[in-house]
């Protein structure tokens, strides 16, 4: 094999893994989210009860953002709510653009009691990153009586395409970010 055959492969080959991030960059991304409780039993002793989010600045709602015409995580919600270990709290999809520099505004995540709260942000630093903050209320924690908060705060790289999950003892999310 010719040592510029041996390059071409190389570059079709480099092409190919960059190709889902390079048809995302100057368009728009479907982020989709699955947000569950879970009643897994543990050992861990939990005694948050403030918010510690750090609150980003240029926060946007979710209702500002247009939703996607169809969802793909559909199956994995309704496998959730069938099995008595999990109770779904929130599923939602919404299309976001990437702004100049590649920062995309990060988006106020909330549940409809109130008890789930935070934000989901991406941007293209040396690759695409998801960073997740949010926290879930319970109403009482087993013997103390004061009202706990469970916090999950992650930031990762990530591809395109993937399902991701992020866990928490007390409670889990799913997420998906496709280009479109």
């Amino acid at each position: 094999m010719t040592m510029t055959r041996i390059m071409a492969y190389g570059l079709a080959a480099m092409l190919g893994l960059f190709s889902s991030q390079l048809l995302a960059e100057g368009g728009a991304y479907q982020i989709e989210l699955i947000i569950f409780s879970q009643a897994m039993s543990n050992t861990e002793v939990f005694e948050q009860t403030a918010s510690q989010i750090k609150w980003p600045s240029a926060l946007t709602e979710l209702t500002a953002y247009k939703k996607p015409d169809a969802t793909t995580l559909d199956d994995s919600y309704a496998a959730l709510a069938k099995d008595s270990a999990y109770r779904p709290i929130l599923h939602v999809a919404w299309v976001q653009s990437i702004e100049g520099g590649g920062v995309i505004a990060p988006v106020h995540i909330q549940g409809a009691d109130g008890k789930l709260d935070g934000y989901l942000r991406l941007q293209h630093d040396q690759g695409l990153q998801m960073t997740v903050d949010l926290e879930l209320g319970s109403d009482f924690d087993g013997g103390s009586g004061k009202a706990v908060i469970y916090r999950l705060n992650e930031k990762r790289f990530i591809k395109l395409n993937e399902l991701y999950y992020l866990d928490h003892p007390k409670f889990g999310v799913v997420v998906k970010i496709s280009p479109l």
